[in-house]
């Protein structure tokens, strides 16, 4: 090798820096993996307002705030609870599911003959107030055009030859929750046998009629039977059995005249503790059978809350 070669030779100078990562650490992992969780969160939210519809988000939100269309008196809305009965067809659950211990327990056979034969109740100027709002509260303009004319039909049935002599027994209003129609009892004009949940001809007659006129709609249907407070009880059978059992007797008449049972929501018994007239306890237009036809939109929000509560109350994993 020549002088020459050996000059021209390069030279190679190799410098090491301090390493970074051993300054900064993994900090810019944890930065990271916040973003992505942050990312997915909001992905999450998206899907969830896009397969859900406007009824269940409203029913999840007002799951997680202090109100809830479930948050109302004993007694005054058709999704309270009672003594329930589930029912598939004709069979009946042997255990009844009793939400409300309150109030006074009611009805003997002395109490079944009771009544002073007054005119039918008119509504409180609250629930009259509530009924003239009712009508437009669904937020779906066919569904209120739906109730109306079935408020119209029914009541037009009730004043027909058929049901006329019947009419004094009959309230037909509109609720926050849909459409209520009271079919209650008058002095010497029983809905049912004294202590029993047999059916007179008289409700088997009014309830033919109504049937017909629900099952020209879907909606879904709550039954609940009331009694007057008057004390009935043979052993373990109370006022809240008696009223869950008329309830039941009311759901197989309706289903009787075509009213799908897919559409009952549920029967109720709610004894004595949502009077019809409830400065005459023991009147006896407090013993009655209660149809609500709900207003789809309720039934989502409840159904949505009761998901979202049911969901809340499972163990994680």
């Amino acid at each position: 090798m020549s002088a020459d070669d050996h000059l021209k030779r390069p030279i190679i100078i190799k410098k090491h820096h301090g390493d970074h990562d051993d300054e900064h650490g993994g900090q810019w992992k944890i930065a990271y993996a916040d973003f992505v969780t942050a990312m997915m969160a909001f992905f999450l939210v998206m899907w969830l307002l896009s397969s859900t519809t406007q009824s269940q988000r409203e029913g999840i939100a007002q799951f997680f705030t202090a109100s809830s269309i479930l948050d109302m008196p004993s007694g005054t809305g058709a999704l309270d609870g009672g003594r329930s009965v589930l029912v598939a067809g004709d069979d009946r659950q042997a255990s009844l599911t009793q939400t409300d211990e309150g109030g006074a327990q009611g009805e003997n056979q002395g109490g079944e003959a009771a009544g002073d034969g007054q005119a039918a109740p008119s509504p409180a100027p609250q629930q009259q107030l509530q009924a003239d709002g009712a009508a437009v509260s669904t937020r779906d303009p066919i569904e209120r055009q739906r109730f109306d004319a079935l408020k119209a039909e029914l009541e037009r049935q009730a004043a027909s030859e058929a049901l006329k002599e019947f009419s004094q027994n009959i309230q037909i209003e509109m609720t926050p929750e849909g459409l209520r129609l009271q079919i209650f009892d008058r002095d010497g004009a029983p809905m049912f046998a004294p202590g029993s949940f047999d059916p007179t001809p008289r409700l088997s007659r009014i309830l033919e009629v109504v049937g017909s006129v629900l099952a020209t709609v879907p909606n879904e249907v709550v039954v609940a039977g009331h009694t007057d407070a008057q004390s009935y009880q043979r052993g373990n059978y109370g006022n809240w059995e008696l009223s869950a059992d008329r309830a039941n007797s009311a759901r197989r008449l309706l289903e009787r005249a075509r009213v799908a049972s897919g559409r009952m929501y549920r029967v109720e018994g709610r004894a004595a503790v949502d009077p019809l007239m409830p400065d005459a306890p023991n009147d006896a237009r407090n013993r009655r059978i209660a149809i609500t036809v709900l207003r789809s939109d309720v039934v989502a929000e409840a159904r949505a809350a009761e998901t979202a509560q049911r969901r809340a109350q499972e163990p994680r994993r």
